[in-house]
């Protein structure tokens, strides 16, 4: 998801009305919902086990005892479409809305540049929660005093979060205090079929799978600008999160070019051409490889050593209810809400492992980490990203274009 350059910050919020595509969360019977496609929907089959009933329940005993908010409250969320938002609506808006007679009112974004593009014009109108992809993402809001003050009083299941996580949140705010709660997670790795590359010689050569010229014209590799430079500066022997020669990154960047078949802009787009065998090698999400094994295809997943980690979050805007989006946040926290909506969308938890029993269909997904402490992999930094993403995606851009 390619970002926006900080210019033309304003050094105060101010909410102003925004354009927006929306359908709202309601308890009736019948109502249709639109799906609108995203970035980060996810092709799953339908999973047998469902624990939606249970937490459902056990949402709503825990939230009738809390307190009740004047009628005709609203929380504004955006979010990606697709999957992602059909399951967000039914596994964590309609309990909620239930429960509190909150309606959430939905809407979708394409990706989140379109959030600092209004928040540089002034502001987001009545947005008040929405996901927010990456700890870099996290501190770009930050810097342009859009940030609220999260009550973690009111938010008792944020004790279950990977404290690894909280823990990168909280320097990324002069005071420490939170904006938003990682629920899920993911990773960037290599997608390969098993009929061209064996586990034993993916495992071997690692990042450099992706330079390799037996692959010419059947690679695809993601046009995200971090995603990228962080694969080549592994390929090139350095901290992603301390790059030392940024020229030896592009020069590699540009070597690999004309082996590439397509840089995609969506996960669709990459599972597609996996599924075609259009391309045999592709750098891709462990949402969307989950979901191509789940389907029988012939695809492995890889994640070298210092893959990259992805972490999605809710963020609660300045000037939101808070109250209630806090409600709204220690629900998508509660072990068997958060668990049913991972397990629809192939996400991993963000919930520690070892503070409560995960079910083994995250267990078996690619990224668990069963120490809670994301252990071989690598999470951007968000301080580092948010300033050198802005200097680096021109490079980037000019060689996609074989400059």
């Amino acid at each position: 998801m390619p970002d926006c350059k900080n210019s033309l910050i304003s050094t105060e919020f101010q909410p102003v009305p925004v354009r927006r595509t929306v359908y709202h969360c309601k308890t009736k019977k019948g109502n249709s919902m639109s799906e609108n496609k995203g970035t980060m929907e996810a092709r799953i089959s339908r999973r047998n086990f469902n624990l939606l009933g249970l937490g459902s329940a056990a949402a709503l005993v825990a939230m009738r005892a809390g307190p009740s908010w004047a009628a005709g409250e609203k929380i504004t969320f955006y979010g990606y479409g697709g999957q992602s938002k059909k399951n967000m609506h039914e596994v964590v808006f309609t309990p909620f809305t239930q429960a509190t007679g909150i309606e959430v009112v939905e809407g979708t974004f394409g990706d989140e540049t379109e959030i600092i593009t209004r928040l540089k014009s002034g502001g987001a109108g009545d947005l008040s929660v929405y996901s927010n992809a990456g700890f870099d993402m996290y501190k770009r809001y930050v810097d342009l005093g859009a940030n609220s003050e999260l009550n973690e009083d009111n938010i008792p299941n944020l004790k279950l979060v990977s404290q690894v996580l909280i823990e990168q949140m909280r320097k990324l705010t002069p005071n420490g205090k939170l904006s938003a709660i990682p629920y899920l997670y993911g990773t960037t790795g290599i997608a390969y079929n098993t009929k061209h590359v064996s586990r034993e010689e993916a495992k071997k050569l690692g990042y450099k799978l992706l330079w390799d010229k037996r692959f010419s014209g059947k690679i695809a590799l993601s046009n995200y600008a971090l995603d990228r430079i962080w694969s080549a500066a592994l390929y090139t022997g350095q901290d992603p999160n301390k790059l030392s020669d940024t020229n030896a990154i592009f020069a590699a960047l540009r070597e690999q070019r004309p082996l590439v078949k397509k840089y995609w802009e969506s996960g669709s787009e990459v599972m597609d051409l996996l599924a075609k065998e259009e391309v045999v090698v592709a750098e891709t999400w462990s949402t969307r490889a989950a979901a191509l094994k789940k389907d029988n295809y012939p695809i492995e997943y890889l994640e070298p050593e210092q893959c990259q980690a992805w972490v999605q979050n809710l963020f609660v805007l300045k000037g939101a209810p808070m109250e209630p989006c806090e409600k709204l946040l220690d629900l998508m926290l509660k072990p068997e809400i958060n668990f049913e909506y991972c397990m629809r969308t192939n996400n991993g938890s963000a919930l520690d492992p070892r503070k409560t029993n995960f079910p083994d269909q995250l267990k078996n997904q690619p990224g668990f980490d069963p120490s809670g402490t994301f252990e071989g992999f690598n999470i951007p930094d968000g301080a580092y990203w948010a300033e050198q993403i802005d200097k680096l995606e021109p490079q980037w851009r000019r060689v996609a274009r074989g400059a």
